[in-house]
Parts: structure tokens; sequence; C-alpha cells
């Protein structure tokens, strides 16, 4: 069995602003948000659940989600004591004893898609990256730029589900003006990833990539937040 990667547009001037101080308790209330989230990622569900178990529940998620997300530096993508480790076995030791981690991670899914993201248009990768679609010279911004976005953030996700990486708009400017060293032959897939690229850069967009998220849901959450039909004439599938 193989994984599916999936990659999106996304907000990373929203998510910055707005969405990190949310996750690290500086601003909002996750209380809505979190119990929500509960009612859709909770195995069984939280319908037999009395009031006082359920709001308990609640804030011991948010609590969970706000020390993590202190943890993550300015990028929100490094956790020092983590990425220090090169083991894996010891790396999947350390993710196994740190309390929440398994929330953090579905919760960071649901709430960059209900606030930062939109699941359509997507591109559908399969079990690979962007790279394998074009011929990129090893010393092109364009290489960089594609490594960075198919780079597997293993403490973003969990258990190989969820978010693995993502990109800025300014990486996306930078991607768009060397896009002549993006080589390919007789592929959808590179010419689709070309087609939601210009999307990007012309609503100033990022974009995020996830590996098998709960499509049902996230589809569900919000129609359109950060763009119009009539935006883009061909949706990648």
């Amino acid at each position: 069995m193989g994984y599916w990667r999936t990659l999106h547009l996304f907000d990373d001037k929203k998510f910055y602003k707005e969405v990190v101080p949310e996750l690290k308790g500086e601003i909002g209330d996750l209380t809505q948000s979190c119990l929500e989230f509960l009612k859709y990622y909770t195995t069984g569900g939280i319908s037999h659940l009395s009031t006082e178990k359920l709001n308990s529940l609640v804030e011991q998620n948010i609590q969970r989600i706000i020390s993590i997300s202190n943890s993550l530096d300015e990028t929100f993508k490094i956790h020092h004591e983590f990425h220090k480790i090169t083991n894996y076995d010891s790396q999947n030791l350390f993710l196994s004893s740190l309390d929440g981690h398994y929330e953090f991670c579905k919760f960071l899914e649901y709430y960059l898609f209900k606030t930062c993201a939109d699941f359509n248009p997507h591109l559908g990768l399969g079990k690979g990256g962007i790279s394998r679609n074009f011929n990129i010279h090893i010393k092109t911004l364009s290489y960089n730029i594609i490594e960075e976005l198919d780079d597997w953030n293993d403490f973003l996700s969990q258990d190989s589900m969820g978010i693995t990486n993502w990109i800025t708009n300014e990486d996306i400017q930078f991607l768009f003006l060397d896009k002549e060293n993006l080589h390919f032959e007789d592929n959808d897939l590179a010419k689709a990833f070309l087609t939601l690229l210009d999307i990007a850069h012309k609503n100033k967009l990022g974009f995020i990539m996830g590996v098998d998220m709960r499509e049902s849901e996230l589809e569900l959450l919000s129609k359109n937040k950060l763009l119009v039909n009539d935006l883009y004439s061909h949706k990648p599938e």
C-alpha cells in the first residue's frame, strides 16, 4: 500500500499573521474550532460524552496545541529538540513520548484548511512529490524551492498522515520567475503544476502539501475561501 500526497493553495500571510498567534494562544479562542475538530476527528464521535467530559477534553486539547505550537520556531516548521535527532527510531520514540503530538498534527491539518488553505483546486501527486515530474538542474533556484516543498517534515505529520510542508508566496514569486528551468516532456502532472503555480502567483498565495489527509472532511470545511471559481479555467486533478 502506498500513500497519497496532494498539493494545495495556501495563504501564508494569513497563516503567520493570524493563525500562528491563535495556535500559540496569543490571540483569539480555539474552543469552538476544537469542539468542531473533535466532532469529526474523534473515533466514535463525541455525542455520547457528558458536557463536563467534553469541556475537559476540549480544554486539554487546546492546552496541548498551544504548548506544542510554542515549541516551534518562527517558521512553525522546526522543533529544535526533535530536529536535532538524526536517528529515525529515536525520532519516533521522541514523538511517541510528546504529549498531544498526534492531536496537534490532526488539528493542524484541520485548522489550516479551515482558515488559510483550500482543498480545491488541488494537485494529486500520488506517492511522489513535484520534483520527479521535471528535469531540474540541481544548481537552480527552482530546484531549491521545490526540494523544500517536497521535503517531508516528520514533526508536522503523524503516522504518515497530515501536513508535510509548505512554501510561501515569496517562494512562489521566485519559482515563477525561474520556471524556465522546470523542464519536462509530455507530462500532464507537470503541466497541471504550472497551471496551479500561475494561479498562486497571480493571487499572491503559497503552496501547502499533505499526505493521506481526511479529504471528505476537508472538502466540507469551506468552499473557495481563497479563490472564486472564475479565477481558474483548469482545475488540476
